[in-house]
């Protein structure tokens, strides 16, 4: 009898051991149908995204399930594809999952997470990329961007094809490399860094992060910077040329064309201003403490 109730519990041990080692190694595989140009929701807490294009008309999705996560929910309905990581109440949003998805080259891919970090490659649509603690890395398609963390960092890397690109970060920093069309970034304390094949127009504001923008502007392209403490620097050249307007608080300004900064006689601060070339274009930055440099040459 004691033999016997030994072998029980023993079998008991190892029956709870090997579904407790299942339900950490779960895997979930899932191929839907889908429009060439829809649309693909894609919902993850934490873990990973991993989002690459190809040429079938099928979003197709390979995840790493952690214990804590419930199930992933997969819909498709009139062009637009659905992937929500789900994960059970109780388990205060620690559950992790590592997603592995497939899409057609020219969907539009809208990603929001919370720790979880984002990579797309392939997609030629618009891309909307949201991560609250992430990091978010991979390719500008050519469409239309929209990227935002808190606190992970952003770097993305485009091909010279013009569009617009809109980056928001807190503390992460950015690096944007060859970019082209219209840029709008924002960080509080992280560095922003962007070098840009074309640029028609460029917005950049931080709090006290730095400002790092190399551009070759096109014909009447307009550039705004501000920094409060943050320093800045633009390295761009214009076939047209351009105007600038550039001042500071307490920061130094230089440039690379010889020409001296005002300073105020009555009240603290310098200022810069000027044309090169035929001046089509327009260039304006202003820092409270941070200091700025400006060069019309790549």
């Amino acid at each position: 009898m004691r033999i016997a109730c030994g072998m029980s519990m023993a079998l008991f041990v190892l029956g709870t051991s090997a579904v407790g080692f299942a339900a950490e190694e779960r895997t979930f595989d899932k191929t839907v149908a889908a429009q060439p140009h829809g649309v693909v929701d894609i919902s993850n807490v934490a873990g990973e995204v991993q989002v690459s294009g190809w040429d079938r008309q099928e979003v197709s999705i390979h995840g790493e399930l952690g214990a804590q996560v419930e199930r992933v929910d997969v819909s498709s309905d009139g062009g637009r594809t659905s992937i929500k990581v789900v994960l059970p109440n109780h388990t205060n949003g620690h559950g992790e999952a590592e997603l592995r998805i497939q899409v057609p080259r020219d969907s539009e891919v809208d990603v929001s997470a919370v720790s979880a970090d984002i990579k797309i490659n392939g997609v030629q649509g618009v891309e909307r990329l949201n991560s609250v603690s992430g990091d978010v890395t991979g390719e500008l398609g050519g469409a239309d961007a929209e990227v935002k963390t808190v606190s992970g960092e952003i770097r993305l890397k485009g091909h010279g094809a013009a569009a617009r690109l809109h980056v928001n970060s807190v503390s992460g920093d950015v690096r944007i490399e060859h970019g082209a069309g219209d840029f709008e970034g924002t960080t509080v304390s992280g560095t922003l860094g962007v070098t840009l094949d074309s640029a028609r127009s460029i917005q950049a504001r931080t709090t006290s992060g730095d400002v790092r923008l190399e551009a070759k502007l096109a014909r009447g392209a307009n550039v705004e910077a501000t920094s409060v403490s943050g320093d800045v620097s633009l390295r761009g050249s214009a076939e047209d040329g351009y105007s600038y307007e550039v001042s500071s608080f307490s920061g130094d300004i230089s440039n690379c064309f010889d020409v001296q900064a005002e300073h105020g006689k009555y009240m603290p601060g310098s200022r810069l201003q000027g044309s090169r070339g035929q001046g089509s274009g327009h260039v304006r930055i202003k820092t409270m403490s941070g200091d700025v440099q400006l060069c019309d040459r790549n």
